[in-house]
């Protein structure tokens, strides 16, 4: 979902008249919901890279095909009930407060050169209050919620997923 986001004109902006990326509609989700339609149906989708609005980055056009199994991820994918109901198995995956910090922490620092100071701003004033109040309450639309802890072992969700995945292909797809 993060190929989604509007130009940097297009989004939104908080109180403090900074740009917000971590609210609903810094997504194209109309365009968002016209490539899901077309890739259950069978028809390929494409979609400019995101490049999260860095003028020094050459965003490529990227191309995702159709298959059996699509799997997609996203922080808004349940708020809009259109693209929520075209899935079929509904995932929501749980982190405890401080370790979805400390990620965030750790990506922003090491993958956009991000200063701490910006990026504890940052996840106060919007990402935490964004995630309260429109990510949080979607986990009621999950048919599986993993927890996702630090040190937390993941390997009986994974089995559970790769089993509704061989089940579903073994049917033939959708």
């Amino acid at each position: 979902m993060d190929h989604y986001y509007k130009d940097i004109e297009y989004l939104p902006k908080g109180a403090d008249g900074r740009i917000n990326f971590d609210h609903p509609e810094a997504i194209d989700h109309e365009k968002f919901y016209r490539d899901l339609k077309g890739l259950c149906a069978g028809l390929p989708a494409t979609q400019r890279e995101y490049t999260f609005n860095s003028p020094n980055s050459a965003s490529r056009l990227l191309i995702f095909e159709p298959a059996p199994i699509l799997i997609v991820e996203g922080l808004f994918l349940f708020y809009w009930a259109p693209i929520r109901e075209l899935f079929d198995l509904r995932v929501f995956i749980e982190v405890d407060e401080p370790y979805r910090f400390l990620r965030r922490l750790h990506r922003d620092q090491k993958e956009r050169g991000c200063a701490s100071e910006a990026v504890t701003h940052q996840y106060l004033t919007q990402v935490l209050p964004a995630y309260r109040q429109f990510v949080e309450p979607l986990r009621y639309f999950a048919h599986i919620i993993i927890q996702n802890h630090w040190e937390g072992d993941l390997l009986p969700a994974l089995r559970l997923l790769l089993d509704h995945i061989r089940n579903v292909l073994e049917k033939g797809g959708r």
